[in-house]
């Protein structure tokens, strides 16, 4: 992994995985606070997971519906990655912004790999026991399938 270093101004490659939630702005906010250093190199990465469209019917004939949700959703898309650059930005951060598809936790671990990043942040979205047992959740799977270290937060305000 020294390789990857050869010839870049970057220290420490950070993968930060953000879902539009506080949670995930706020973890963004406790590295800058907590574990920034100068030299890192942060790469976000936001999957949306389209929450709108998994509740329309598969088989809808209504395709002006299914336009104008995707739209909306894409138009929501563009707008977190919008405020979280603004967000770099004001903290002074290096980096940059990645929107992936697919499941959230497996785009992260894969990302992670091939950015060569040292370790990965993402928040928690509080799920309960029963609601993480039947659907899973994003941050347990990264903890359990990536290869570098992983910081989960949950904060309340107080942290910040």
């Amino acid at each position: 992994m020294d390789q990857k270093r050869q010839g870049s101004e970057y220290k420490r490659r950070i993968v930060i995985g953000i879902d539009g939630s506080k949670n995930a702005e706020d973890a963004f906010k406790w590295y800058v606070k907590k574990m920034y250093q100068r030299g890192d190199y942060v790469i976000v990465l936001y999957i949306p997971e389209f929450k709108k469209l998994s509740h329309v019917p598969v088989m809808t004939a209504d395709a002006a519906l299914m336009t104008k949700m995707v739209s909306e959703e894409q138009q929501q898309s563009k707008l977190l990655i919008a405020q979280m650059n603004e967000l770099m930005k004001l903290s002074n951060v290096k980096g940059t912004i990645k929107q992936l598809t697919g499941e959230p936790g497996e785009q992260i671990v894969q990302a992670a790999t091939k950015e060569g990043a040292d370790f990965i942040i993402t928040g928690s979205r509080g799920l309960g026991k029963l609601r993480r047992t039947f659907l899973g959740s994003v941050s347990d799977y990264v903890v359990h399938h990536a290869t570098v270290p992983v910081l989960v937060c949950r904060l309340d305000d107080s942290v910040l």
